[in-house]
């Protein structure tokens, strides 16, 4: 990153955003988005020195991008204006999403070239794609990897998390083997920690964007939650047609609220790369702040002048060993092999 250009954050002042602001903080930072009151109170709360800006994701006046070298979006979007603008100017961009539809939309532009557009980078994908390659290395005969994502529902998620994974309850996508599916509707199970967990093929775009990589394998990606009686409820909900009581606005407003303040359960999160007997596991807590840490490094590690200009993905710029052996990361890693 150019120190004489700004970053841009926008969407700085939410969950995730939180985490990425305050670990980029001796940057010189903008803070973006449409609560100008949220803004200032979280500035102030944190101490931070940084300049407000009042945008419209969906709406933007890409006059406000002047002066900036580098633009980090921690929101969902609908379109690709801000990317395109970006990619024309040569404004370095970073985006936490794990919206499928959106990446894939990123991936089909006609882009110049002109800057680092760097794609796929939290939990997952993030760190799944990153456990995925190591197991490849590990196992380079395998061909079938299955994904495994235990989220903790003690943790607090902030609002586009909770909306995305609400939405994908109710929305079949396309899987490159097993064609057209129905979310929640293929089981799986790991055996860490000395407890089982279960979990069901749901629609992370890291199997897509591993799938497209590496040709000769097929990657499936599961969910599950730390509380299994959880887990089984949803996949029997969904069975029997009750998850599409989610299109009804007031009972997607009541989940949301549940999930908003959880009453069980714990912030950890497990991921299993797995194929057969074979399995790499890693575990922490605190997803929210874990995403945020690991896109900080990821836009600092972006200044490196010998990266390439155009897409990236999150190995082009960080393995698996460097947030292992970062403390700040509290990450453990296991690896099992029969």
């Amino acid at each position: 990153m150019n120190p004489d250009r700004k970053i841009m954050i926008i969407g700085g002042h939410g969950k995730v955003g939180q985490s990425i602001t305050k670990e980029l903080k001796n940057y010189s930072l903008i803070l973006a988005g449409r609560n100008e009151e949220k803004m200032k109170r979280f500035i102030q709360k944190e101490q931070l020195k940084a300049e407000i800006c009042v945008m419209d994701i969906l709406n933007i006046d890409f006059a406000l991008l002047q002066n900036v070298g580098w633009v980090i979006v921690c929101v969902d979007q609908e379109n690709t204006l801000l990317v395109e603008y970006c990619d024309k100017n040569g404004i370095d961009y970073m985006d936490v999403t794990a919206n499928s539809e959106y990446i894939d939309k990123i991936r089909k532009l006609k882009l110049k070239g002109t800057s680092k557009i760097l794609l796929g980078i939290g939990l997952a994908p993030g760190l799944t794609n990153l456990l995925a390659e190591k197991f490849v290395q590990m196992y380079p005969t395998e061909k079938y990897i299955d994904i495994q994502l235990i989220l903790g529902m003690g943790e607090k998620h902030g609002d586009a998390a909770i909306k995305w994974t609400l939405d994908n309850f109710t929305k079949n996508y396309s899987h490159i083997i097993h064609g057209n599916m129905k979310p929640f509707t293929k089981k799986n199970k790991m055996e860490t920690m000395q407890k089982r967990f279960y979990s069901f093929n749901f629609n992370f775009v890291d199997q897509h964007m591993l799938n497209n990589k590496f040709k000769d394998k097929i990657f499936t990606t599961y969910l599950g939650f730390d509380q299994s009686i959880i887990t089984v409820f949803l996949y029997w909900a969904n069975k029997l047609g009750f998850l599409r009581l989610l299109k009804n606005k007031k009972i997607y407003k009541m989940a949301e609220q549940l999930l908003r303040n959880p009453k069980i359960g714990s912030d950890i999160f497990i991921v299993s790369i797995q194929s057969g007997k074979k399995s790499l596991y890693a575990w922490g807590h605190d997803e929210g702040r874990f995403t945020g840490l690991i896109a900080a490094e990821s836009a600092k590690r972006m200044a490196d002048p010998t990266l390439k200009k155009g897409i990236l993905e999150i190995s082009d710029i960080i393995n698996i060993e460097d947030i292992e052996d970062n403390d700040l990361f509290q990450l453990t890693l296991q690896k099992k092999a029969e």
